[in-house]
């Protein structure tokens, strides 16, 4: 007979809502990705321009919300869920990463 092991579970800890922050609004000359066709926005997002502040695991993490996708430390992510699997380095819902559920 084989020996069973309980594996264990990682706990679950809640995740603390993005504090959000309004900015000017961005102009077309920053956007890195113009070139792409604007989609209709998710109602979850915040407007262009404003900047989504997390902190996790003791860093202060800030991510530019542009017309056509995300930028974060310098990279420009179509989603921010892509964001979030960045940030966490395993596949995650951004919008739960950073508490814009409704």
């Amino acid at each position: 007979m084989k020996k069973t092991t309980k594996k264990s579970v990682p706990e679950n800890k809640p995740t603390q809502p993005a504090v959000l922050r309004v900015v000017n609004p961005i102009t077309t000359e920053e956007t890195p990705l113009k070139n792409l066709p604007v989609r209709p926005r998710d109602s979850r997002l915040p407007v262009p321009g404003s900047i989504i502040t997390k902190t996790y695991r003791g860093k202060t993490i800030e991510v530019k919300v542009l017309e056509n996708g995300f930028e974060y430390q310098g990279k420009t992510h179509k989603s921010i869920s892509r964001v979030a699997m960045e940030i966490v380095k395993r596949p995650i819902s951004g919008y739960v990463f950073f508490g814009l559920c409704k």
